[in-house]
Formats: C-alpha cells, structure tokens, sequence
C-alpha cells in the first residue's frame, strides 16, 4: 500500500527536524518547537488538531542518579568509620559507630526508594526536589464518515534522550555494570542493617564486617559509573523516537490521500494521532494525558497502538509486557499485530520489554488497552544507538517507517470492520 513518496515523506521529517531543531531536552524550547511543527503536518491531514500543556518535574527521573551514587558512596565511608571504630584504629566511642550505621542505613535506604519509585516504577515522589518545566503533547483528530464506534490512538514521542555514558562507551558491558549496581545497593544495605542489629544485640562478628568493607571497595568502580551515568546533553533522537512520529504522520497523509477510498478509510472509526512531549523524563507526558481523559478514554473503549525506536525493515519488536514498570498490554492487540505481521512477513518478535518503559505503559496501568510497537530487542542486545550521539538519520530505514505504517492501517481496517 505505502509507495516510495510516502516513506520519503517521513524519512525527511525525521532529517528536517535533526536539522533544524536538533536535540530536544524534555521541557524544552527545541521540544515545543518541534511539537509546533509537528502539529503543523498534523493540519494537513486531520479535521481538529491542538496542544494540551502540562507542568512536570523532567529532571527528577534520571537526575537523581547520580546523587543516589553519591549517597552510597558516603554511606560506604560511614560504614568504613564504624567498622575502624570496632578496631579500636579510631578512637571514638562505640555510640558514635551506633550513629554512623544509622545514618549510613538512612543513605541507602533514600537512595534504593530513589531507584525503585522514581526510575524503575515511574512514580513522582521526589518531583519536588527538581524544578518544574512546561510542555505540550500534540494530537490531531480524524473523523469517520460515519458514525463514531470505535476510537484508535497512534502514538509516539518527539523529546529525546540524554546521552547514557555507560552505553555509548561501555557498551553491552555498560548493561551489565548497571544490573550488578542494582545487586551492589542491596548487598551493602543488607550489610550494613545486620552489623547495626548485631551491634544492638551486642553480638561482635567484626572481621565479618571487615571482609563486607573490603567487598564494598570493589564496588566503587560501579559507583563512579553510575555517578557519570548519563550527560545533560541529549541526543539527536532520529531512531528513538523521530521515527515513531514520522509513522503517525505518515499514518495520516496515507489515510488522507486515500479519503475516498472505502477500502481503506474508516467508516465507523474515529482516528487520534498524538505526539507526546516528556517521554524521555518518565512519561510525564503520556501520564498527563491519561489522567486529563481517563474517563474519555474508558468509556470509549479506546485502544493505543504506541510506536518507539523503529530503525530496520522486516524487524519488529511487539511488546506484551514491560517487566520494569510492572504491566501487561492488551493481548488481543498484539495478537492481532503479530498476525497481520505474519501476513506481510516482518519478522516480527513478541517479548517483554526488560527495564525502561514506553508511553504504552501509561495507557495500561490505568486499564486502558495499549500495546508498544518498535525496533529494539533489550534483552538480547544493545542497539549502538540506543540513547548515544549515533542516533542519528542514517540508522533509520526508510522502508521499515512504511512498514508500520502498512502494519496500523491493516490493524485499524480490522478495527473498524
């Protein structure tokens, strides 16, 4: 269905907005910029387009990192100090170490919470220790020729990453560091909460803790990783996620360019095509939407088809699950997606998607029936342009962005039929 002109068509909006705007930070001038442009294209193809604003925290997702390493950090030192206590090697009372211990246990404990709420789970507990920003998500609406009955949502996200040091210069290395990093925390929170019970069971194990202390100098290295695990300098973000809205773009032009033919328009199906802003700072964006139209949404019985990181032809990851955040997509949506991508022979893979989330997720926690569509296999590897400066034009093939298109337009004549 989709021809050359189309998939050009998005391949240049994807080059246009690298060059013209470049990176675009969550909460942005370059991200209001490029939802501008974006809501220009959508005009051209939809009968009502807007932006809703929206105020988050961006920095809170992933800025906290570091400071949580360094938390660790100087909880490692603290624990240091209690342990050369009970060696009698510093000359301080024993009610000091008592001290030391809790503190250190308070550390670990503020920056696992940090870890788990903010970055895995997605929840805004310490927004407010970061500064707030505005943004604006981007939809366009197109109507049926008949009658409402069905509502489909296409989606995708136009901010972009910053840069993660561990994986442009670590590599699939750079993965594994962080997972042990994970294994690290627990390891000296658990050490260091038995030494602080022992102590007030006045049971003395000291050269057990020793060896613990000499365990948690091999894990410094891992806190420095984390510590310079990602710049403020985003990236150029053509794979993840220009992509995903040059597809709903495309998804438009090819439906308004086939307005007249009953066989591919939709008669009883009204179409959203949104771009959401924030992505990359936690789904701020997308969780904004769902919570102004969750209503909306339910009593429509809405369904989201959401596109992230789309780089190759004929290789396609369709999420059933994403494991980090902790849901589970619709199953009759990617059922149906793997089947039509059987048909057109894609290669299709269905998997879990092991840590991250995409906007997808926002759309599931809150029961409403989503899947996620792209291009990356994380469990397996780790594209070399995945949240690094190559991710640039040049990674996405054109064809592969024509694909999708092919993919949602055979799902909505499914839907609407």
């Amino acid at each position: 269905m989709v021809n050359e002109t189309l998939n050009n068509y998005m391949y240049q909006f994807i080059e246009r907005i690298c060059n013209e705007i470049g990176p675009r930070e969550s909460g942005t001038e370059e991200e209001l910029k490029t939802g501008d442009i974006i809501e220009n294209e959508l005009k051209k193809y939809c009968d009502e387009t807007r932006q809703e604003e929206y105020t988050s925290n961006p920095h809170a997702f992933l800025g906290g990192i570091r400071y949580g390493a360094a938390l660790v950090f100087v909880a490692i030192i603290l624990y240091w100090v209690s342990v050369l206590i009970d060696l009698n090697i510093i000359l301080l009372d024993q009610f000091y170490g008592l001290v030391f211990l809790l503190i250190s246990v308070i550390l670990i404990i503020l920056t696992v919470s940090y870890f788990i709420l903010e970055v895995m789970k997605y929840y805004e507990v310490y927004d407010f220790l970061f500064p707030k920003r505005k943004s604006r998500n981007v939809i366009g609406i197109i109507n049926p020729i008949e009658e409402i009955k069905h509502t489909i949502i296409f989606s995708a996200h136009h901010d972009s990453a910053f840069e993660f040091n561990t994986f442009y210069y670590l590599k699939r290395f750079g993965q594994i560091i962080i997972n042990i990093g994970y294994l690290a925390v627990v390891i000296v929170l658990i050490a260091t909460i038995l030494k602080l019970i022992f102590f007030i069971l006045s049971i003395e194990l000291t050269m057990l803790f020793v060896v613990f202390g000499i365990l948690f100098i091999f894990f410094i290295p891992i806190i420095l990783v984390y510590i310079l695990f990602h710049t403020y300098k985003p990236v150029l973000g053509a794979f993840d996620n220009l992509s995903g809205v040059a597809i709903i773009l495309g998804i438009g032009k090819f439906l308004m360019e086939n307005k007249n033919n009953p066989d591919i328009f939709p008669k009883n199906t009204i179409i959203y095509l949104i771009s959401f802003a924030g992505e990359e700072a936690g789904l701020r964006g997308s969780k904004r939407y769902v919570s102004k139209h969750l209503d909306e949404l339910k009593s429509n019985n809405s369904i989201i088809v959401n596109m992230d990181s789309i780089a190759k032809k004929n290789t396609l990851v369709i999420h059933n699950k994403e494991s980090g955040i902790g849901v589970k997509h619709d199953s009759k949506i990617y059922n149906s997606l793997m089947e039509i991508s059987k048909r057109r022979k894609l290669n299709a893979r269905l998997m879990s998607l092991p840590f991250g989330a995409t906007d997808a997720a926002a759309f599931s926690k809150k029961g409403i029936s989503a899947v996620a569509v792209g291009g990356l296999n994380l469990k397996e590897e780790l594209a070399p342009y995945y949240h690094t400066r190559n991710d640039t034009p040049e990674v996405v093939e054109k064809e592969a962005l024509g694909q999708i298109v092919e993919l949602c337009v055979d799902y909505l004549k499914e839907v609407d039929s």
